[in-house]
């Protein structure tokens, strides 16, 4: 008994329709975020008319921002959800395995005065619970990629940590 050919194509239809729901990515994901060089330098990446550069050397928090001024960067600033997820994308695109890492905040010159290294004004906060607590009066700079929801917690600055970049304007580095 022959399966007659609409019933062939039909059901090829259904199968190739479901295979295409499965697939689908929820909006919400992180598609609309890619690490895109637009007229950044190499190794530098563009978001928002910055650029973001990774740099895995682990160093101090003092050290890091000024690696990244030598650079005429700041240690990232981070001003939204949106850019927040970014940074975390651009470190687990070269760290697999989203270790802590510095980013431009302190309370290093006043405790509990946290301030962005770039002068720039804190809009934005994705602290992990019960942080920042100087924890024995010792943490006044800010790493990322913390625990399991990869949030910011209050470290001693001494610690050495990879670091995130972010330039003044794209194409300014050195």
């Amino acid at each position: 008994m022959a399966i007659p050919l609409s019933f062939t194509i039909f059901t090829m239809l259904v199968l190739i329709l479901l295979g295409l729901a499965l697939t689908a990515v929820d909006p919400s994901d992180e598609q609309e975020l890619k690490l895109l060089r637009g007229n950044c330098p190499m190794f530098w990446y563009n978001y928002g008319g910055r650029c973001y550069k990774y740099v895995a050397t682990p160093m101090t928090w003092g050290d890091a921002e000024l690696h990244c001024v030598s650079q005429n960067a700041n240690l990232v600033s981070v001003h939204s959800l949106t850019e927040d997820n970014l940074v975390k994308m651009l470190i687990r695109n070269f760290d697999p395995a989203e270790a802590s890492t510095w980013i431009g905040l302190s309370d290093a010159q006043k405790e509990g005065g946290w301030l962005w290294s770039d002068g720039t004004k804190i809009d934005f906060r994705a602290w992990a619970a019960k942080q920042p607590d100087n924890w024995k009066g010792y943490e006044h700079c800010a790493s990322t990629n913390n625990w399991g929801k990869k949030e910011w917690n209050d470290v001693r600055c001494s610690i050495v940590y990879p670091f995130v970049c972010k330039s003044h304007k794209p194409g300014v580095t050195a």
